[in-house]
């Protein structure tokens, strides 16, 4: 689906081998058991794979890939489809917006590399030894969407103590003043977001700047961004660069709490973590800009929506329901003007404790539309169907 290739070569079940086959969407496999999983009961499943990872990046982004000295291990590993109302969830995802929709689970992952790559990415090194040239490190994370790692020779890394937390950026050499720069905005926002949402669910944070073709990335405990962002004297999309760096890192640490900590079917309602990010970056400017700030990222939102006319195209449809640039344009664009017109409607005070109550209810959980509208409902005592079918349904 990434452009490289994974194989398995084993596959057993409590020590014994299975039989695997395809399943029915493309990059998924059914393993039978030999006997039925009851509630409360545990199996161990234990795949040998082998992945060759795409050396080029034309495909999603470039989530997995190798290029420019830079590993992006992004998706390279199976991973349980989650099953819910609509049963196993094997959709095949477009080659734009996100890539899977995953349970919370707990990472344990052992690397071996040559000791003088530097690793960035999910997880807290829980140990480490060198020998010999190479390096065994041992990351933990958990509970987590997905596991992300990224990794390069040139990476320079810096770090800071935030609160509890403890920041990191691996970006390459030359790029100190703007690396600085991403960690006094990613700490800025795990404040705010932390005190409007939820606390941040781990001790560590890192940014890792990559090649990707997207202006960044979000992964459980880490997110990546465009090394142009980075770059010093980029003119990047004719814009002032810190604009985008500024937006794109708010947006990014924004999806710690919505995608990571409270969990959607990213290919079937990506509204419900982009347009809620794009709305939080926006809560970002408002606390640390004011009224202006806000109104500027608040233009921003109408000139993505501009690309389409402003046409009142509902944002709560599947990825791939949507052209390229109309995702653009509506789940980033009118998205988050959904979340602006519910905010009037419930008052800055009970749409911040429905923020809340939304976020504890459904942390490490997965979150369906007609959830976020209840909690909603709940907190205003109110019907909002007529609000929620004129912008995320296009009901009549």
């Amino acid at each position: 689906l990434l452009g490289g290739e994974m194989t398995l070569s084993a596959v057993r079940i409590d020590g014994a081998d299975a039989s695997p086959f395809y399943g029915e969407g493309d990059g998924s496999i059914m393993i039978p058991l030999t006997s039925a999983l009851e509630p409360g009961a545990s199996t161990v499943i234990r795949i040998d794979f082998h992945v060759c990872v795409p050396q080029d990046q034309e495909l999603n982004y470039g989530v997995l890939a190798s290029t420019d000295g830079v590993l992006a291990y992004a998706h390279g590993y199976p991973m349980i489809a989650v099953f819910d109302t609509d049963g196993w969830n094997l959709d095949v995802p477009p080659p734009y917006g996100d890539i899977t929709y995953a349970d919370s689970s707990f990472y344990l992952v052992r690397v071996h590399a040559p000791a003088d790559l530097i690793m960035c990415g999910s997880g807290t090194e829980a140990s480490r030894k060198e020998a010999g040239g190479q390096q065994e490190v041992v990351l933990a994370t958990g509970p987590a969407r997905d596991f992300y790692l990224a990794a390069s020779r040139e990476y320079q890394v810096i770090t800071r103590a935030s609160g509890d937390t403890t920041l990191r950026i691996c970006a390459p050499d030359g790029t100190q003043k703007k690396a600085e720069r991403a960690l006094d905005i990613a700490a800025r926002a795990l404040d705010v977001f932390g005190q409007v949402y939820a606390d941040y669910p781990y001790t560590k944070l890192d940014i890792v700047a990559t090649p990707t073709l997207a202006l960044g990335i979000e992964y459980p405990g880490a997110f990546a961004l465009n090394e142009l962002l980075l770059t010093p004297d980029e003119d990047f999309g004719g814009t002032q660069e810190d604009v985008w760096l500024e937006s794109t890192t708010a947006h990014e640490a924004a999806h710690e709490w919505f995608y990571n900590l409270v969990g959607n079917d990213q290919l079937e309602d990506p509204w419900l973590d982009e347009s809620l990010a794009q709305y939080a970056t926006l809560q970002y400017y408002a606390d640390r800009y004011g009224k202006d700030g806000a109104s500027g990222m608040r233009e921003s939102f109408y000139r993505r929506w501009d690309r389409v006319q402003r046409e009142p195209i509902p944002i709560g449809k599947p990825v791939a329901e949507y052209y390229e640039d109309t995702y653009s344009a509506i789940v980033y664009g009118r998205g988050p003007l959904f979340f602006e017109a519910l905010q009037r409607q419930l008052g800055e005070s009970g749409f911040n404790s429905f923020l809340q109550k939304y976020t504890a209810t459904f942390s490490w959980e997965e979150a369906m539309p007609e959830d976020l509208q209840r909690i909603a409902e709940a907190e205003c005592g109110c019907d909002l169907d007529d609000l929620f079918n004129e912008w995320v349904y296009g009901r009549p």
